[in-house]
């Protein structure tokens, strides 16, 4: 019986060798076609990238503000691509984003290791800006999402210094 389940495993990966044979492209397995994602940076309506204004307006929404916060952390980045969450929070207290409302996470893990990825989020209102960058995603991505059930806009983000 053994070798009966033996044979049929064999036979099946036999033919699935033979079928990747028979494709018009060698084998070769075609590209995934990338898809988007809800960290993926997309223009919205008053928060297109690349424009807006270059600091932080009280009044404005968190979509409004969305071109400055990514304009602050993307000139950090463009010079340290791994930059650590002081450097990232202090450029936003020098676009005049509130430190009272900013969080971020760790820099370094309990391992005193970089982490695969750092985040800070700034409250507005009732929304929040959140961005992410580091060695384990793709770049640098930002997104405007609902303040947290916690009133803040990180699971386990620390208030931001400054």
């Amino acid at each position: 019986m053994q070798f009966a389940r033996a044979a049929a495993v064999f036979a099946a990966a036999g033919l699935a060798l033979a079928l990747a044979a028979c494709t018009s492209d060698g084998g070769q397995a075609a590209a995934p076609t990338p898809t988007a994602t809800a960290w993926t940076v997309q223009a919205t309506a008053g928060a297109t990238p690349g424009a807006g204004p270059a600091e932080f307006r009280a009044n404005a929404s968190a979509a409004d503000n969305r071109p400055a916060f990514d304009a602050a952390i993307r000139a950090v980045l463009a010079g340290k691509p791994n930059a650590d969450g002081a450097a990232v929070t202090s450029a936003l207290k020098s676009a005049g984003f509130p430190m009272s409302a900013t969080q971020v996470t760790d820099s370094k893990t309990s391992a005193d290791l970089q982490p695969g990825s750092i985040m800070v989020g700034v409250k507005i209102g009732k929304e929040c800006l959140v961005g992410q960058w580091g060695s384990a995603v793709d770049g640098y991505q930002s997104a405007v999402t609902p303040v947290l059930g916690s009133g803040g806009c990180l699971i386990g983000g620390i208030p931001a210094v400054g």
